[in-house]
């Protein structure tokens, strides 16, 4: 139960934090600009756009009583959006893409991966009331390339590729839209499928699958929480969205038949949690720092301890601080008029 309770306690945080930003911004006065702003939004058409940037990291340690490792990383990111809302209709699409490499001494002289990740989002809406909608999404997701683990003898093993995994969501829901800042959408029929295509990674059962079994089918009921907004003239902006998937199914279902039914204990921890934060600050037009944080929890996937043994489900965190190169555009476009530039 304990995971229930964290998993509500992120719930309650992220919901509170947004309505006090919401509400601190309600209580400002609106510009021309947000004014111009609120117009677009009301309006029939597409908003499309996106970003992308490099950011860098560099750590430097001389005779640093507490230790460290000289490294050097960089980060390339890329994100785009294309969105149409027509009358009652309200389509939202967005594909993402990140890619990081590190060098260090340890590491010398080969560059390690520290960032891999794709993703290809849809949702349709149909609006039934001022702030409700109806209907569903699709997401796929997965990395560009091979992901090894070494040992202090240089050799390795290989733990994940390209669609190894690769997670397909599907659902069909409620999407409640208070105001441009926040969405939240529900799902009681909404599946999962994690699909490991290489076999070697497969016979590892290191993604809840049952070898021979390829693949971890799951149905069960999914929430996902967006805040999104830009603060002080838009040179600060957050972005975060939070993701949870609980299975319904005791065991896994696949077509050997060789799953082992979950106990009731595990049963109740089996939700899957995934939560982005991008803060972001510009400096120009082209020069902005930010903060990125990454929380998952999945109970299919069990990870060893620093010397490989107890293999278990644990909380994955990850975060990238840094200062990098950054091109932003953003366009709305009405039937028969020439795009313009938000």
């Amino acid at each position: 139960m304990k995971h229930f309770y964290f998993l509500a306690m992120l719930i309650w945080v992220f919901t509170t934090q947004a309505q006090e930003a919401v509400a601190n911004v309600e209580k400002k006065t609106i510009t021309a600009e947000d004014k111009k702003r609120i117009e677009q939004d009301s309006i029939n058409g597409w908003k499309f756009g996106g970003l992308g940037g490099v950011t860098f990291n560099q750590a430097g340690f001389v005779n640093w009583a507490a230790g460290g490792v000289n490294a050097i990383s960089m980060n390339f990111n890329l994100r785009f959006y294309a969105d149409l809302k027509k009358n009652k209709h309200l389509l939202q699409n967005w594909l993402a893409a990140e890619y990081g490499l590190q060098f260090s001494k340890q590491t010398y002289p080969r560059l390690n991966k520290n960032a891999d990740r794709w993703e290809i989002f849809s949702k349709y809406g149909y609006q039934i009331s001022k702030k409700t909608y109806i209907g569903g999404y699709i997401d796929l997701r997965s990395q560009f390339t091979n992901t090894y683990k070494y040992a202090a003898d240089s050799s390795r093993t290989l733990t994940s590729g390209f669609a190894s995994p690769l997670i397909f969501e599907g659902a069909f829901g409620i999407d409640y839209v208070p105001n441009s800042y926040i969405s939240l959408f529900f799902s009681p029929l909404a599946s999962k499928v994690t699909f490991i295509g290489n076999n070697s990674i497969a016979q590892t059962e290191a993604y809840g699958n049952k070898w021979p079994s390829k693949t971890k089918s799951e149905f069960g009921a999914t929430l996902i929480a967006q805040y999104k907004q830009s603060f002080w003239k838009q040179n600060i902006s957050i972005n975060s969205i939070f993701r949870a998937y609980k299975n319904y199914l005791f065991a896994s279902v696949d077509p050997y038949n060789t799953a082992i039914r979950e106990t009731k204990s595990s049963y109740r921890k089996n939700i899957d949690v995934d939560w982005q934060t991008t803060l972001g600050f510009k400096v120009n037009k082209f020069i902005t720092a930010s903060v990125f944080t990454h929380l998952i929890w999945d109970h299919d996937i069990v990870i060893p301890n620093k010397d490989g043994l107890n293999a278990k489900p644990r909380l994955q965190f990850r975060d990238i601080i840094g200062i990098g190169l950054v091109y932003q555009t953003n366009y709305f476009k009405e039937k028969e008029v020439k795009a313009l530039q938000l």
